[in-house]
């Protein structure tokens, strides 16, 4: 069936997910995505709609369900910021030694607006600024440090009191400018069929399964800065000193309809 309109494409997701589909391409690191477009019908990433306009398939792994919902990377600004907050705050990676050279340091945090982390961290609204700040007085200091790098999280914010070179008061506040937050919002999710999916590999076979999938227009510009300040987005942050695994948008499955005028949950 050529998928003409919205609605067809609704119904013909409806027949694909919640089902296990062979990888149509072999070797290919993109196989989830192109294996949709196959059951779709649609060339790479090529599917116009009269009533839709142009829609970009979007896949990516379902990762349970309470996790929140990568939207986008996008790094902070002032730009190369994230290396030295993970200088200045960070801890040394639990494969450091190992895997890693004895050096390597870490630097993670889900960060949210409406409340600190238990190691002091926090979203703030500030005029056109989403902003991450630290409090060393809300720093639960008796809790075990996750990374047992230090024995409590009040052990870690002794230690990067008396750094240098630089002190974390030297690299903070990195921040987004909420204008350039709009534009990616705008670029990379506007007019977007998101599919969640599981693999595995079935008598030789890697297969997919697609959860569910989402199907969204128009984003309400509006609603991003609330989103964030009542802890349904989050900022994730996720370096070590040989790589930077990308500073992410992330979005609670279950407020994301929030963002848009028009989405389709097809499950």
């Amino acid at each position: 069936m050529e998928i003409r309109n919205a609605e067809q494409l609704t119904i013909k997701m409806r027949l694909i997910v919640g089902r296990w589909h062979d990888s149509g391409r072999v070797g290919n690191t993109g196989a989830a995505g192109n294996t949709l477009e196959d059951l779709l019908g649609v060339e790479e990433n090529n599917l116009h709609l009269p009533d839709f306009g142009d829609i970009e398939l979007k896949t990516q792994k379902f990762e349970g369900e309470g996790a929140l919902l990568t939207l986008f990377h996008k790094e902070p600004l002032p730009r190369a910021s994230i290396p030295k907050l993970l200088k200045a705050m960070g801890w040394r990676h639990s494969d450091a030694g190992g895997k890693y050279p004895s050096t390597e340091m870490s630097f993670r945090s889900t960060t949210y607006g409406h409340r600190y982390t238990a190691r002091g961290f926090r979203l703030k609204t500030e005029a056109d600024r989403i902003t991450l700040i630290y409090d060393p007085l809300k720093v639960e200091r008796a809790v075990k440090d996750k990374s047992e790098e230090f024995a409590t999280y009040g052990d870690w914010a002794d230690d990067i009191q008396l750094r240098s070179h630089p002190n974390y008061r030297e690299v903070l506040p990195v921040y987004y400018e909420i204008a350039d937050l709009i534009e990616d919002f705008d670029v990379k999710l506007d007019h977007t069929l998101l599919a969640l999916y599981k693999t595995r590999t079935h008598e030789g076979k890697k297969q997919f399964w697609y959860e569910e999938a989402y199907l969204m227009k128009d984003v309400k510009e509006e609603k991003i800065v609330p989103l964030i300040e009542d802890g349904s987005m989050a900022v994730d942050f996720d370096a070590r000193t040989g790589h930077n695994h990308g500073t992410k948008l992330r979005v609670r499955r279950s407020e994301l309809w929030r963002l848009f005028t028009d989405f389709r949950l097809i499950e």
